[in-house]
């Protein structure tokens, strides 16, 4: 009895080492044959490995062209030509009336000489205050809102305060066809990106030294500066949905951009990312296309990671 037991005990024994041993190649079998590039924890650690979570976006397409800030006292000094030559178009306006109403009748206060005179000076000031108004429409359009007496005060004042400032904008020929965008986005050149929205957009003459579509645009609550050269986009198109994959988790190889997601813990799969659809922060991907939103995605290490890809016998420093 008793040896009956002890070689039911080397039976089992025998089996748990057979099993054990056969489940270790298996388990390096199946972390070989994965996607990408899988790690230990230490080696993470090691890597410098960080992630954040994929952010779902929605993207539109953008039309991208360049502006100027139109000098302050331009504007004045247009502005106060045509109200020059209306106030004096009225003003002989009504005199050649009056002169005309004197000058009928028996009882005729003044002669008809006086009265011809006063007609002619009303009809030259007339012709005055449509040249200022063609000078006008040559220089900012015909849509230019200070056009329009009863909102003329409110946008001069706010011009020239500086509060509000008047921008020429210039877009590819066809980009936007024939009707005016809602909004544009205007920005800043150089390393400070800051933009601001105009809504108050209207057909500027056309510009003979660039080919294209000329706009004006009224863009409230900047500190831009008279004659300072700008970025504009216009967005066009139906949204996008996709996420933003930030750019500090890109890296380059095979004249490719890419970044990794994280596919499972400690499992990283290099994605390609088309860079051609910038957003503030990053770059859009669409959905569909390898990184999903909320998925974790490499942001720093990711180079170490490229080489460890690349070359799976680097030994990571410690």
């Amino acid at each position: 009895m008793r040896r009956e037991l002890i070689i039911a005990a080397l039976t089992v024994l025998v089996t748990l080492c057979g099993c054990e041993k056969s489940s270790v190649p298996e388990a390096a079998k199946e972390e070989a044959g994965a996607p990408g590039v899988t790690l230990t924890a230490d080696e993470v650690q090691s890597l410098g490995i960080t992630t954040v979570a994929a952010k779902a976006v929605q993207y539109r397409q953008q039309v991208t062209g360049y502006g100027v800030v139109a000098a302050q006292d331009t504007i004045a000094v247009t502005d106060a030509e045509f109200l020059t030559a209306q106030a004096a178009a009225m003003q002989s306006q009504a005199a050649a009336a009056r002169a005309q109403s004197l000058a009928s009748g028996e009882d005729a206060a003044v002669s008809r000489e006086v009265a011809e005179t006063a007609q002619s000076k009303a009809a030259a000031d007339q012709a005055a205050l449509t040249l200022a108004s063609r000078k006008t429409e040559a220089a900012f359009g015909r849509g230019a809102p200070w056009r329009d007496s009863a909102s003329r005060q409110a946008v001069m004042a706010r011009l020239t305060s500086g509060k509000t400032v008047l921008v020429r904008v210039n877009l590819p020929a066809g980009a936007i066809g024939n009707s005016l965008p809602a909004a544009l986005h205007i920005s800043r050149l150089g390393n400070d990106a800051r933009s601001w929205s105009a809504t108050t957009i209207w057909d500027a003459p056309a510009d003979t030294t660039v080919p294209g579509r000329s706009l004006y645009a009224l863009v409230d609550g900047s500190d831009l500066a008279q004659n300072e050269h700008v970025t504009v986009s216009v967005p066009v198109g139906a949204a996008v949905e996709g996420v933003l994959v930030p750019a500090t988790a890109l890296v380059y190889g095979e004249s490719e951009a890419w970044a990794y997601a994280q596919a499972a813990p400690r499992n990283f799969v290099r994605t390609k990312i088309d860079i051609a659809r910038p957003m503030v922060e990053g770059y859009f991907v669409p959905g569909g296309n390898g990184i999903a939103a909320g998925q974790q995605i490499v942001v720093t290490g990711t180079g170490l990671l490229l080489a460890r890809e690349i070359n799976p016998s680097t030994e990571v420093e410690e």
